[in-house]
């Protein structure tokens, strides 16, 4: 029987006009990408550390996806420019980073989650990179002064020689970008693979783990956007015992 890989992916969440009921969801572009790079995505919802090591020993992979801010409290910094800060999701992300990295099992971190990975090896952030980076560019395109569809790409990153992505991308590739922070100080056990034009660590990997600061499940109609997710599924499937 051919194996499949069953992908996490990470929820997050919102309230409705009452604040009362609580949604957890996440957008259907990490849902197709998944299913694109030949795995199945699972929704999680949050989880304790007890419930994010029983689903690290029944799931193949993580996708740790985007979302808002993470509080600043977890790089034990005071909350400056950060915004919609969810202390729920934020430790269920930390627990299911935790947890499928004690069980060896490959992780993808996508924007939030890149940081969400830096931060969990020890890494810091800028809260606000036009306020605190000294080469500020605007990394939203939805905010630049004309602004960019979901589909496109916004400017190029540089890809370290040795490392996946530069497998994957080659010398540079152009990226979209929807991010108000960034990697400050990278964890000590992450490797920097990918660079913006302005400086900013775009990408990292260690072992059974690789990070963008980008959104490549909205560029799936770019081959090398989904050979990155199809070669997150193949490292899945190769680490499946059963």
């Amino acid at each position: 029987m051919e194996k499949i890989a069953l992908i996490g992916l990470t929820a997050r969440s919102e309230y409705d006009e009452s604040k009362t009921n609580r949604r957890l969801y996440d957008n259907s572009s990490y849902f197709e990408f998944i299913k694109q790079s030949g795995g199945i995505p699972v929704l999680i919802g949050t989880v304790s550390k007890e419930e994010a090591d029983e689903l690290a020993k029944c799931l193949d992979g993580l996708v740790i996806t985007g979302g808002e801010d993470l509080d600043p409290k977890f790089y034990h910094t005071d909350n400056t420019y950060s915004e919609c800060t969810d202390l729920d999701i934020d430790e269920s992300d930390l627990n299911l980073y935790e947890a499928f990295l004690n069980h060896s099992k490959p992780v993808l971190g996508i924007c939030r989650g890149l940081q969400v990975i830096n931060v969990a090896e020890g890494g810091t952030l800028y809260q606000d990179i036009l306020k605190e980076y000294s080469n500020p560019h605007e990394h939203n395109q939805r905010q630049m002064e004309s602004p960019l569809g979901v589909n496109d790409t916004s400017h190029e990153c540089s890809f370290v020689q040795g490392t996946t992505l530069y497998e994957i991308f080659g010398e540079s590739h152009y990226v979209n970008t929807y991010h108000h922070q960034a990697i400050k100080d990278l964890g000590s056990s992450l490797k920097a693979s990918a660079f913006s034009y302005d400086g900013l660590v775009e990408g990292f990997e260690k072992e059974n783990v690789i990070a963008v600061q980008w959104h490549p499940e909205r560029l799936t109609h770019d081959e090398k956007h989904l050979n990155l997710g199809k070669h997150f599924i193949q490292n899945c499937l190769a680490k499946k015992t059963f």
